[in-house]
C-alpha cells in the first residue's frame, strides 16, 4: 500500500508501521463489544438528551419573554417614562438575551453531539464483521476511510508509535517499540 503522502521520516520502516497498526485495528474490529462500550460511554458523557431538549425549550421561552418584556419598554418610551431607565432596561435585556442565546447554541450543540451518539448495537456488530472479513482486501483508500471513521491519529516520536482515537485501539492507547530495526 503506498500513501499518497508519504512520510517525512526517512527512518521509519513505512511498511512494518503500517503492519502494526493493521494489526491493532483487526484486534479491535474482533471485540465489537469494546466498540460498543465505548460507544456508549462517550453516549453517557455526553448527558441525557431529553434533559439538554427540555432545558432548551425553557431558553427559547424565555427568549420570547425578553421579546415582550422588549415591545413593552418601547410602548413604554412611547408613553413618556424617563429614557435613561428606559435605555438601561434594554440593555439589561439584550445582554440576557445574548447570553440566552449563546447558551442555546450550547445545548443544541450538546443535544446534536448526544444525537450523533445514539448507539446502532446491530448495525455496529454487522459492520464490524463486515469489515473484519475483508480487511484483507482492503484498498489504501479503504483502509484511510476505517482510520477516519475510527477518528484515528498516529503520532511518531524517537521509539514511540502512538496511536490515538475515539475507541482505543491498543492497550494505553500506545505501542512502544524498540529501534525501527526491531518491527
Amino acid at each position: 500500500m503506498v500513501s499518497p503522502t508519504r512520510c517525512g521520516n526517512r527512518n521509519l520502516p513505512a511498511d512494518k508501521v503500517e503492519a502494526l497498526i493493521w494489526q491493532e485495528v483487526e484486534k479491535l474490529l474482533c471485540q465489537p463489544d469494546l466498540v460498543l462500550a465505548e460507544l456508549e460511554r462517550k453516549r453517557i458523557q455526553v448527558h441525557d438528551k431529553s434533559f439538554r431538549v427540555e432545558e432548551l425549550g425553557q431558553v427559547n421561552r424565555r427568549l420570547k419573554a425578553l421579546d415582550r418584556e422588549q415591545d413593552q419598554l418601547l410602548q413604554w418610551a412611547l408613553k413618556g417614562f424617563p429614557e435613561e431607565s428606559v435605555i438601561r432596561e434594554n440593555e439589561k435585556i439584550n445582554r440576557q438575551r445574548a447570553d440566552l442565546k449563546e447558551h442555546r447554541g450550547e445545548l443544541e450543540t450538546r443535544i446534536n453531539q448526544a444525537r450523533e451518539a445514539e448507539v446502532d448495537v446491530e448495525g455496529i456488530e454487522r459492520f464490524c464483521e463486515l469489515v473484519r472479513q475483508n480487511l484483507k482486501d482492503f484498498t489504501f483508500e479503504d483502509k484511510r476511510l476505517a482510520l477516519e471513521a475510527l477518528q484515528t491519529e498516529i503520532w511518531v516520536d524517537g521509539d514511540t508509535i502512538t496511536v490515538l482515537g475515539s475507541i482505543p485501539i491498543i492497550e494505553e492507547d500506545t505501542v512502544s517499540t524498540p529501534r525501527w530495526s526491531g518491527l
